[in-house]
């Protein structure tokens, strides 16, 4: 990658960082975010969530529809005035500008939680999609929330952790942070590990929020960490990715080619898999000090989001609106393809193993984009598309 190149790409995630941080003297932040996408339950059924500015939608695996509202007493569908099917969609606009990029977490049977930019949570009716109740927290809030038992733990966006009651939503403690918090606390045992922009990786008491250790890993930190072999793997801003003790030490470092934004894969036999902003995926392995497998930059633009592994597989998403599966063992390329419009491909990868219950009998890799006409991409682990969500 040429010098120019590489300068392109590091303006532009200043720009979108800079964009993101912006916002927090207004209220509408329409194009600036990404996509969020997990799993939760509906109707006793797995769905996909979704969460990009003023929408979060609820959708059915098997085919990326919104899923439809169904009266739990009848078992019939909830229509709307027109007598038309109601489908799982949250709308912003009816809720004062609502916007979001936190998954919604499920507090019971009938009650889903839902982040809203714009410094609230929103507590949600599960079976109509429609908010019940407004919450004011500290500021506004772009990872997603931990919960853990009766207590959830809210990130702020310019900093703090906000460990909260399920039940009443009293505050239980706060940890300040110089720096914003980008992603999802982890839970380790009894600790909260906690990733921070101030370049900080924390751990701090479940209970009370002490702090139990702090390691400084020279650069913002965007992504939660991933927990194997009884250590940490995270990455940094710095250029560097870390093997860290659940002490607190750090064990090994390796240095990438640019920014590490997403969370890394591992594989059975240890290999850990890690993607930078200058296109690259790299192979090390975790019981050789994070000695390197192979090295290749797969992609034409940074990848943000972090890699799946499936199957002697490993699937990234770029920026340059392609998706790429690569052999495992050596690097070398499977399969590429391109998103209609190479649309940014910013949001994080979702795995889907085959499920009864999800009517899926075969694997899928669901792929977000910016692009409003397909937010969503779903692919079988050969590459071939199989449905698209537009909003």
């Amino acid at each position: 990658m040429n010098l120019t190149t590489h300068r392109r790409i590091r303006l532009s995630i200043i720009m979108l960082i800079v964009a993101l941080a912006a916002t927090s003297c207004v209220g509408t932040r329409m194009g600036v975010s990404w996509p969020s996408v997990g799993l939760i339950e509906l109707n006793g059924q797995e769905h996909i969530s979704l969460s990009y500015n003023d929408q979060v939608a609820i959708l059915s695996p098997a085919n990326g529809v919104p899923a439809r509202l169904i009266n739990p007493d009848s078992g019939r569908p909830i229509r709307d005035n027109e007598n038309n099917p109601r489908s799982w969609v949250l709308s912003g606009a009816s809720y004062e500008n609502a916007q979001f990029y936190a998954l919604p977490i499920r507090l019971n049977a009938e009650t889903l939680l839902v982040a809203d930019h714009n410094k609230r949570l929103l507590k949600v009716d599960a079976v109509v999609a429609e908010v019940q109740r407004t919450i004011p927290v500290a500021d506004q809030i772009v990872a997603s929330i931990l919960e853990v038992g009766d207590v959830i733990y809210v990130p702020y966006q310019n900093g703090g952790l906000r460990a909260t009651s399920k039940i009443d939503f009293s505050e239980l403690w706060t940890f300040p942070t110089s720096g914003g918090i980008w992603a999802q606390p982890l839970l380790v045992d009894d600790m909260i590990v906690v990733p921070s922009m101030n370049h900080q990786l924390y751990a701090l008491d479940r209970a009370s929020g002490a702090r139990l250790w702090s390691v400084d890993l020279g650069g913002s930190v965007a992504s939660t960490p991933l927990l194997a072999n009884g250590r940490l793997y995270v990455g940094s801003f710095n250029k560097s990715f870390f093997e860290i003790s659940l002490d607190g030490q750090i064990l090994s470092k390796y240095d990438t080619q640019n920014w590490v934004w997403g969370t890394p894969a591992i594989d059975e036999n240890g290999v850990i898999y890690v993607a930078d902003l200058s296109g690259y995926v790299h192979a090390l392995d975790t019981h050789n000090a994070l000695a390197e497998r192979w090295s290749v930059q797969v992609a034409e633009r940074g990848i943000q989001a972090g890699p799946l592994f499936y199957d002697q597989r490993v699937i990234v998403s770029s920026r340059d609106g392609k998706v790429y599966w690569l052999d495992s063992r050596d690097g070398e390329l499977i399969n590429a393809r391109e998103i209609e419009g190479a649309p940014e491909l910013l949001g994080n990868l979702l795995l889907l193993e085959p499920s009864a219950t999800m009517n899926i009998d075969e694997p899928l890799i669901i792929v977000s984009s910016v692009d409003p006409g397909k937010l969503l991409i779903a692919f079988g682990v050969d590459g071939r598309q199989t449905w698209v969500y537009p909003r």
